[in-house]
Order: C-alpha cells, then sequence, then structure tokens
C-alpha cells in the first residue's frame, strides 16, 4: 500500500509528519543532532504504536490515535499488544546526518519501514525528508528488543508476532557505514 507520498530513497514506507519546535534549533540555526534522534522516537511511536499501550491514556479515534499524522504502509500493532507483557528496548541506533535540517514553520517528514525481524528483535529504517521527497536529511536504524517484563530477559517474539511484521518488510535504507 502506497499513500502517494514521495521519499527520497525508499519506496514503500510509513510516514510520519512532526512539526519542529524553535528550541530544536541549534547555535547554528539547524534541527540539532540529539532532536533528530528524539524525533525518530516520535516516529516510531507514533508508526508503531506506544511500547506503553496498555498503561496509556485513551487515545483520540484513528490509527494509533494520530491518524491526521500518520501516512502510507500500515504497520502492525505488534509493539502496542505486546506492552502489557513486554518492555521495547532500543538495543542500538545507526545514525547518519547527511544534510543540515533548517528550521521551518510546517512539518518535517520522517519516514519508517521495518527492515529487519529477528527472534527477539526488529530493526527499524528511517529517513528525515522534505515532505515533497525533494530533500533527504537523515538516513538511521533502530533495533528494538523485546524483553520479557517479569524475566527482564530478552523474550522471542511469537509466529504470529514474525509474520506480522514480516508482513511489512521493506528495503533496508542505504547507510554508507553499513553493519551488515
Amino acid at each position: 500500500m502506497h499513500s502517494g507520498a514521495t521519499d527520497p530513497i525508499l519506496t514503500d514506507f510509513t510516514r510520519v509528519l512532526l512539526e519542529l519546535r524553535w528550541g530544536d534549533m541549534d547555535a547554528y540555526g539547524h534541527v540539532n543532532n540529539v532532536t533528530q534522534l528524539k524525533l525518530l522516537e516520535e516516529a516510531r511511536v507514533r508508526a508503531l504504536g506506544s511500547p506503553t499501550h496498555s498503561s496509556d491514556a485513551p487515545t483520540t479515534p484513528g490509527r494509533h490515535g494520530v491518524a491526521d499524522m500518520v501516512s502510507g504502509v500500515e504497520i502492525p500493532t505488534v509493539f502496542a499488544d505486546a506492552s502489557a507483557t513486554t518492555e521495547l528496548l532500543v538495543a542500538s541506533h545507526a545514525i547518519e546526518y547527511r544534510r543540515p535540517i533548517p528550521y521551518r514553520t510546517g512539518p518535517i517528514a520522517v519516514d519508517l519501514v521495518i527492515s529487519e525481524v529477528k527472534a527477539a528483535s526488529v530493526t527499524v529504517g528511517y529517513v528525515i525528508c522534505e515532505p515533497d521527497g525533494s530533500q533527504e536529511y537523515t538516513v538511521a536504524e533502530t533495533v528494538v528488543v523485546f524483553i520479557d517484563i517479569a524475566s527482564g530477559h530478552p523474550r522471542r517474539l511469537s509466529d504470529s508476532e514474525i509474520t506480522a511484521m514480516e508482513s511489512v518488510l521493506g528495503t533496508p535504507v542505504p547507510l554508507r557505514r553499513t553493519r551488515r
């Protein structure tokens, strides 16, 4: 399923539109590098569902309560569904800042793809870009590990979770310094 949105790198993706804040800028007038990691986190939670979904406040109707901000490939609710018994912890980030993101009014696009599903983890790829697809700024990946709350140890994804996540598996983002 494609939303009609374009991305300078990805073909099929989930798009999250996020507004920048004045305080996101650094002294050079660009979006700060640490803020960009926060943008990735916000996009991941909005697209995949909250990792604390079972205890979150009620949401508005729509896709994870943010239907007006999320479009494109609909990622299964595995993350939100697992939240009662599972912690979803970031194991690693790989991020490449390709161009500075200038501050502007209006949203920035964060496009996501599930690029790898393993026994106890999922890799999410991202491109931060202009909403019209004219420019990419940042390319990144995050490995999220499923941790059993009771034991504190990684837990294997169930067959149904693997099947659901593999149904939206996409091409990994092209990191220049790949770990693969």
